[in-house]
């Protein structure tokens, strides 16, 4: 086996703490587990609490670390990495800017991958966190970190991207296999704690479970090329029908996923049993009780040769083992002292809408309305009521995350609450709030039951990418012939 490289998260570095803090017993772990097979286990720092260091900063010095006399060899001879939480951005990051094709990762295991973001970020972007790190941990608060970990970073969903480009692709040209592991609980003595990012269901106090997993959709919605002939007139008509609740039969804009590849090999993902961010019993990386959880799918994941049949196989190996947590939590007992236990397992899904205009600028002021049609019918369920939390990116205010429950737990099983959706229309709005000679062309998207099933999935995140067609009155420029 390949030598393993251990990549820590945002925070886990402060003014004293040693390596064994930073990673607790999972170098031990996997000696353990491994065996022989170990033949080198690296342990790297970087210092993620500079208030002026990026993870494009971070990226590079890893790349010279690597670069190094000591561990030039690992670039020739290839390695494995395990990373938790804000590793997995350094990482990809790695990938994106650094490594050559194929690169000399072999399989990257994502402990907690903060992949989509993590609702701490903004937390701990405010001036009481940063007062508080100085305190206590004699570190400043990573703020040009927090700003790439915030739900709907631009940069972020940019780096994902790249890797669902032709000739981009993680497992294809890069020859790089991931897996995702998260946890779905919560410590007692966290539950009390009044910031809802750190007691959501479906996350382990820091990570939402969709925004670790990979396996991810892409949507893009564009404008007609007819759309950009519109008069001011013709769109303050289309606002107008909107605002007066009339329904829009959109014809100026299409939507597809560009880069659905059906040969795109799935990302292995496993929620662990009983397993949280951090912490000495439960902590996925530190934690002791819930080890027969999480060191199999590791040790699955680093034995994985690459090859298709091989990683196919491992992916059904975190199906069996995911199947298998949730059979045992489908079995936690309640009390009426505690938490609904069933609740904290239950699927949500991200759902990320990005506006911006045809030059690539945000859309800053806008509105989003997410109405079902009121269709009579048993048990039928309405997916705005479905949202249990929205958050609006501060660096990029024309990004919004929504966070929707996709499954409940009737009848002593999860079950999916997708089958019983109404027909929903997403309508976008946005305006020009400095000047009246500028409108965008609205949106209207009608969506059924069995599309919004195929792009908004259980413990997934979904990317919607919006062109806004921005469209000047013509007051703006004019020609008029010489008189």
């Amino acid at each position: 086996m390949k030598p393993i490289l251990l990549i820590h998260g945002y925070s886990s570095e402060g003014k004293n703490n040693t390596v064994k803090q930073i990673y607790g017993t999972l170098p031990q772990d996997l000696r353990k587990v491994l065996g022989a097979q170990v033949k080198a286990l690296n342990l790297s720092r970087w210092i993620s609490l500079n208030d002026g260091i990026t993870i494009d900063d971070i990226s590079f010095a890893m790349d010279r670390a690597l670069q190094s006399p000591r561990y030039r060899s690992l670039l020739k001879t290839g390695f494995n990495v395990v990373i938790h939480s804000t590793g997995a951005l350094v990482v990809r990051n790695w990938i994106k800017n650094h490594s050559p094709k194929p690169s000399p990762i072999h399989n990257l295991v994502h402990l907690a991958g903060a992949n989509f973001g993590s609702g701490l970020a903004h937390i701990g972007q405010g001036q009481l966190s940063r007062w508080g790190r100085l305190i206590f941990s004699g570190t400043g608060r990573g703020a040009m970190v927090l700003k790439e970990l915030e739900f709907g970073s631009w940069k972020t969903i940019d780096m994902h991207r790249h890797f669902l480009e032709p000739g981009n692709e993680m497992f294809k040209d890069y020859e790089v296999q991931e897996y995702c592991i998260n946890g779905s609980q919560v410590p007692k003595n966290l539950r009390l704690v009044p910031i809802r990012y750190i007691k959501e269901d479906s996350a382990d106090t820091t990570v939402r479970t969709s925004a670790c997993n990979l396996n991810f959709n892409y949507v893009t919605v564009k404008p007609e090329p007819k759309t950009f002939s519109l008069t001011q007139k013709q769109v303050q008509d289309l606002v107008n029908q909107r605002l007066d609740d009339h329904p829009i039969i959109d014809e100026h804009y299409t939507y597809e996923t560009p880069y659905a590849d059906p040969d795109r090999p799935r990302v292995p993902f496993a929620v662990a049993y009983e397993t949280a961010h951090f912490g000495a019993n439960i902590g996925i990386v530190t934690g002791s009780d819930n080890r027969p959880s999480v060191i199999p799918l590791i040790k699955k994941a680093l034995l994985t040769p690459f090859d298709t049949a091989a990683y196919a196989d491992t992916a059904q190996f975190f199906d069996d083992q995911n199947a298998t947590t949730f059979t045992k939590a489908a079995k936690l007992k309640w009390s009426i002292t505690e938490w609904n236990k069933q609740a904290q397992y239950e699927g949500h899904s991200q759902l990320i809408f990005r506006l911006r205009d045809q030059n690539g600028a945000s859309v800053d002021h806008f509105d989003i309305t997410i109405k079902s049609h009121q269709k009579k019918g048993k048990n039928l369920v309405n997916l705005e009521d479905l949202i249990e939390d929205h958050h609006g990116n501060k660096k990029h205010p024309g990004t919004i995350t929504y966070y929707l429950r996709t499954q409940e737990f009737k009848s002593r099983r999860f079950r999916d609450v997708f089958d019983r959706l109404k027909t929903v229309d997403v309508e976008i709005t946005a305006y020009q709030p400095e000047s009246d000679d500028i409108s965008f062309v609205p949106i209207s998207l009608h969506l059924t039951p069995d599309l919004i099933a195929t792009i908004i999935k259980s413990f997934q995140t979904t990317i919607v990418d919006v062109t806004l067609a921005r469209l000047p009155s013509r007051n703006v420029f004019k020609i008029t012939p010489d008189q």
